[in-house]
């Protein structure tokens, strides 16, 4: 049972230490991340409730759903990161988060 406490503490702890990474590099405006959030839930409710009827397509919801809500839960998106790496947050985006 001790092995699986301190395995899950150290679990948690990447977990953490990725999600302040990303916090640290991202590029996307919380707005940006509330949208994605909220598409990437519906998405992937979409492709959960679909699996049966459409396996193929469900499967391919289920993973842009799951994508979009990391993304939204991050704040980066590597797509965003390779088309324009020297992007900002702009000046509007700030005055909006403040």
């Amino acid at each position: 049972m001790k092995d699986m406490d301190t395995k899950t503490k150290e679990i948690l702890d990447d977990v953490r230490e990725r999600l302040r990474e990303a916090n640290d590099n991202r590029n996307i405006a919380n707005s940006e991340r509330l949208l994605s959030v909220a598409a990437g839930t519906f998405v992937l409710y979409t492709g959960i409730t679909r699996m049966f009827k459409t396996p193929l397509s469900s499967l391919a919801e289920v993973a842009v759903g799951g994508a979009l809500i990391l993304r939204g839960a991050t704040g980066y998106c590597p797509v965003k990161d390779s088309v324009c790496p020297q992007h900002e947050i702009t000046v509007v985006e700030r005055i909006l988060e403040d």
